[in-house]
């Protein structure tokens, strides 16, 4: 049996989601030792602009150091380098679920250790905060009729991870041009309503990311 899950994620957003939802939500399964590890970007900086070589390192560097994790990411499709492996060839694909699946299977042949998991975000992390229109409605700085808007697009899709991937229209677009502040602080904001949501909607709605905590409980309890 696995001690524990690392997940490389790609900003402080997800970072802190990992923090205050998936762990609690890990340790109903009896899964203690879960870590966010942040991706540094070629500036030094944390959070974004994941480049695969720096990803494929740190991979290797932990799955090497430690024989008893799971290592996983948790990064964004939207805007994801164009330096993955099979890159090109998902591109082809006009499914973009099927898209994501091969930039995965890429990844998990690239490392070539059952003890990783893939798993890459569609179409962003903050797509997650739609599942539910509560943590929205706890917020006491949206105007109503922003509130309108937000609550449309929680019902927009049944799965809330195919929200629009668009320039204006993904859902950190959304949220940056309908709640303010959200820009400048999104994991305050990011964190406030997925605390607020609880992973419950997350997990009833989202189906990929559904998919990816089940595989990490089997492989860690296997």
């Amino acid at each position: 049996m696995m001690r524990g899950i690392y997940i490389l994620c790609e900003g402080p957003s997800e970072e802190e989601f990992v923090n205050n939802i998936l762990r609690s939500h890990f340790q109903r399964f009896e899964i203690y030792d879960v870590r966010p590890i942040l991706m540094s970007t070629s500036k030094g900086h944390k959070g974004g602009d994941v480049k695969y070589d720096r990803l494929k390192y740190n991979i290797d560097r932990l799955l090497r150091r430690e024989n008893d994790i799971i290592v996983t990411t948790f990064i964004d499709f939207f805007r994801l380098r164009t330096d993955f492996p099979m890159y090109n060839d998902a591109q082809l694909q006009n499914d973009k679920i099927r898209r994501v699946e091969l930039l995965e299977q890429a990844l998990l042949q690239a490392i070539d250790s059952s003890r990783f998991v893939p798993y890459i975000q569609l179409h962003e992390f903050e797509g997650l905060l739609f599942a539910s229109s509560d943590g929205f409605d706890y917020l006491t700085d949206v105007s109503e009729s922003n509130l309108r808007i937000l609550r449309n697009a929680v019902v927009e899709k049944e799965n809330p991870e195919l929200l629009n991937d668009g320039e204006l229209t993904a859902p950190s677009k959304r949220l940056e041009r309908l709640i303010p502040g959200f820009d400048r602080n999104k994991p305050f904001y990011g964190g406030i309503i997925s605390d607020v949501n609880t992973i419950e909607p997350v997990l009833e709605r989202c189906v990929r990311f559904r998919a990816w905590t089940e595989l990490l409980i089997s492989k860690m309890k296997a």
